[in-house]
């Protein structure tokens, strides 16, 4: 990548070298400059930058551009564009024509640079590390189809987002499930603080209703535990499970001659089997009606049995 050595960048180089060279100063009304959709994230305290602004009489800091093809793209000073917006709005055309500096750079690289600025320069929520590791999983396996960035062999893009956000690979991971698996409602309850992230990625494992479910939960206020979560997801897995059987007891009973007795059969011998899963969930009360119905069970057998016993009996 013409300009600086992403390697330097993902190795915690300091992105000094890497944002200021062969930029050059030029001046732009305020319409010409372009803001892409990858700037995902929140600006505050518009109004006093712009009374700021107003105040000293310009802009003291420049805004910072990348030049792609014959269109000027906003890489630094989101906030100030906004503000000077403001400011013309409000009648003072003289803010209109806005000081910047620029360079060519293909899409990859601007994107790169944006990406470099959000990252080392903010203090990000976990919402604004999902976006980033997203963003940066994107870019990186963009930049190494331009052969701009060569990963060390054996090494995975995981381990150099992990890197440059400051996390375990293993959170990475987490932040990729949300951020494709989780619903809306969950991912509104990160944005807002509301849900750790650790909840939200055992939450991400579940159907749609139990994750908007949970999001409910959350929003009300009550405190969902992932380690709850790993127990529904547990549960949820072990009804597919038993589900699947079912259905796979169906098909091969519907394939043979069986008779409606031994369907009955087989679905009271799925019962016992599944009670060897869940007996620990039993509570006194469920196990004095197992211990009834056992009783009856060996009462029935008594009695058939003297009657078949009375049938077959020797004359």
């Amino acid at each position: 990548m013409e300009g600086f050595n992403i390697m330097d960048i993902l190795n915690g180089t300091t992105t000094a070298a890497a944002t200021v060279e062969v930029f050059k100063d030029v001046k732009l009304n305020y319409q010409s400059i372009i803001v892409t959709k990858h700037n995902k994230y929140s600006m505050e305290e518009i109004g006093e930058l712009a009374t700021g602004i107003h105040m000293a009489g310009e802009l003291h800091q420049p805004l910072v551009l990348g030049k792609i093809g014959e269109e000027y793209w906003l890489v630094s000073g989101h906030r100030r564009l906004e503000a000077i917006k403001m400011l013309v709005n409000e009648g003072e055309e003289e803010f209109a024509e806005i000081p910047c500096r620029y360079r060519d750079m293909t899409e990859t690289e601007f994107r790169m640079q944006l990406l470099i600025g959000n990252t080392f320069n903010r203090k990000m929520t976990d919402y604004d590390r999902m976006t980033q590791a997203a963003e940066w999983k994107e870019v990186l396996r963009q930049a190494k189809k331009d052969g701009t960035f060569k990963p060390e062999k054996g090494s995975r893009t995981r381990d150099y987002i992990a890197q440059i956000l400051g996390v375990a690979p293993a959170t990475i991971g987490d932040l990729e499930r949300i951020n494709n698996n989780a619903t809306d409602a969950v991912k509104e309850q990160l944005k807002e603080g509301n849900m750790k992230l650790t909840t939200a990625a055992e939450a991400s494992r579940l159907p749609e209703e139990d994750q908007n479910n949970i999001a409910e939960a959350v929003a009300a206020g009550e405190d969902v535990k992932s380690e709850e979560i790993k127990q529904l997801a547990k549960e949820k897995k072990e009804e597919e499970h038993c589900k699947a059987t079912m259905d796979q007891m169906q098909e091969t009973v519907s394939d043979t001659d069986t008779t409606e007795e031994e369907k009955e059969n087989a679905r009271r011998l799925h019962v016992l089997k599944m009670l060897e899963k869940y007996y620990i969930y039993m509570s006194e009360d469920d196990l004095r009606c197992l211990d009834a119905m056992l009783e009856d069970c060996k009462r029935r057998k008594r009695e058939y049995a003297l009657e078949d016993c009375g049938v077959t009996s020797c004359e």
